[in-house]
């Protein structure tokens, strides 16, 4: 009885010091009080786990994570002003005003800012055109304090400054809606010249170094869709990088599809995605892609994602949503020609969430590498009460990213991952994803030593665990 209530005792030391220890790790000094309290709890149950941390290490800090002196990438694309109505205002000064909370965000600029805190430093560069003058100046220095630096001066020094405008769009959290407003940007008017195939093999060829670095080029499907110019700069950063390959630079070539409708049809996008697959190392999918492509293509394991029968319960439901998308993703490998790898992000929300609270969901990931078989994370998911709705997937792919070339053990397999590193870069930019949605704001805040603990914790506690 003594040596039971002895282990009793320890563990319920050992879970109080974790739940203090993430409430300190997640505290964020930008998130309204609501939006603190809910990131900040990590929930326990009240009965003994099977096999709990050592309480005399459970609120250590990790080793300090190696710098990503050996890997640098470069991300395309626009970025825009956000505005959220501010969950905490209350009764101003007038009743003709209201308050929102403004910020800066866009899916390849997101990218440069999580993994510069994972350690890339300025190793992780923004390529991008914003307006000269006060607008553009008062943007840059938001952009600048995202970084760890507080300056940003290597990440942003191939951002480009024109006259012009600068885009934005409004989201109403509650109602599920987005408005984007960027007929005027200056990065859809920009001239493609400013991005020539000279201008993209010297960037990807750049730094000569004597330590080997891996380079990284990371674009996505809004891109190409804004305008003809905006289409045209990213096929030809898509033309140099091919053949930077095909002479043997140590290049590896991202895309995530990440399809806007506002922009364009998905039809429209995969004309424009299709001609390049055998030019990515990687192409990420969500799972209205892998159903649009299995109707395009007539991969009917594909197609009939959209139809599954998904079981009540949200593990069950989860479970047999996965076993559905690892056919289709297969399927639809087999008819692309094994040209690349596939990877598809994958959440499955809780329908008996109160709308009071954030919502429950199962979060997890899965790829099908071109040579073999679908690996899912699915053994190791997290559930997660979503703070924030914005930046989960580019949070992901960072995770991912970071996961594969990022840490110095396994970036010397790129291009052809090992199934061990493949699924521990899927858990990290699971538990990735799941930290920056509890930040309202796009960008993520999460440190590497943060990002370790994370998935040191998950793996004692598993589902027993709520982020």
């Amino acid at each position: 009885l003594k040596a039971f209530l002895y282990v009793a005792a320890c563990l319920r030391k050992c879970l109080e010091a974790m739940a203090s220890h993430f409430a300190r790790t997640f505290r964020g000094a930008h998130w309204p009080a609501a939006a603190a309290a809910a990131a900040a709890a990590a929930t326990f149950p009240s009965t003994p786990l099977a096999h709990p941390a050592a309480p005399t290490s459970c609120d250590a800090a990790p080793p300090p994570m190696a710098p990503r002196q050996h890997a640098r990438i470069t991300c395309f694309g626009e970025a825009m002003i956000r505005y959220t109505p501010d969950p905490e205002q209350t009764a101003g000064a007038s009743q003709f005003a209201s308050r929102w909370l403004r910020a800066i965000g866009g899916a390849e600029l997101n990218m440069t800012v999580a993994l510069s805190r994972l350690g890339w430093g300025g190793r992780a560069q923004w390529i991008s055109v914003v307006p000269s003058g006060i607008l553009g100046d008062d943007f840059m220095q938001v952009l600048r304090q995202a970084y760890p630096d507080g300056k940003g001066e290597e990440n942003l020094r191939l951002v480009r400054r024109e006259e012009g405008d600068v885009g934005i769009y409004h989201v109403w959290p509650r109602e599920h809606q987005l408005a984007y407003q960027r007929h005027r940007s200056i990065f859809g008017l920009m001239d493609p010249e400013w991005f020539g195939e000279q201008f993209w093999t010297k960037t990807l060829s750049e730094p000569e170094e004597p330590v080997p670095t891996v380079s990284v080029l990371h674009l996505t499907g809004i891109t190409p869709q804004i305008t003809s110019n905006t289409h045209k700069a990213w096929w030809k950063a898509l033309k140099a990088a091919r053949r930077l390959k095909e002479v043997g630079k140590p290049l590896i070539v991202t895309l995530d599809i990440n399809h806007r409708p506002a922009l364009g049809s998905w039809e429209d996008l995969w004309l424009m995605v299709e001609p390049h697959i055998g030019t990515l190392d990687l192409l990420v999918l969500s799972i209205g892609d892998l159903v649009n492509i299995g109707k395009l293509l007539n991969v009917s394991e594909a197609a009939g994602v959209a139809s599954v029968d998904i079981p009540k319960g949200l593990e069950e439901g989860a479970r047999e949503l996965d076993r559905c998308l690892q056919r289709g993703l297969k399927a639809v490998q087999q008819r692309l020609g094994h040209r690349t790898n596939l990877a598809v992000t994958c959440k499955l929300r809780d329908p008996s969430t109160s709308t009071k609270e954030p919502p429950l969901q199962l979060r997890w990931s899965m790829v099908c590498p071109k040579g073999g078989e679908p690996i899912s994370s699915f053994t190791t998911y997290v559930l997660q009460r979503p703070v924030e709705e914005i930046g989960g997937g580019d949070s992901w792919l960072s995770g991912l990213i970071d996961g594969l070339v990022g840490i110095p053990e396994v970036a010397p397999e790129a291009p052809n991952w090992s199934e061990t590193t493949w699924l521990a870069a899927l858990q990290r930019g699971d538990m990735l994803a799941v930290l920056k949605q509890q930040v309202v704001g796009d960008f993520s805040n999460v440190e590497a030593s943060q990002l370790e603990d994370a998935l040191a914790s998950h793996k004692v506690l598993g589902a027993a665990q709520i982020f």
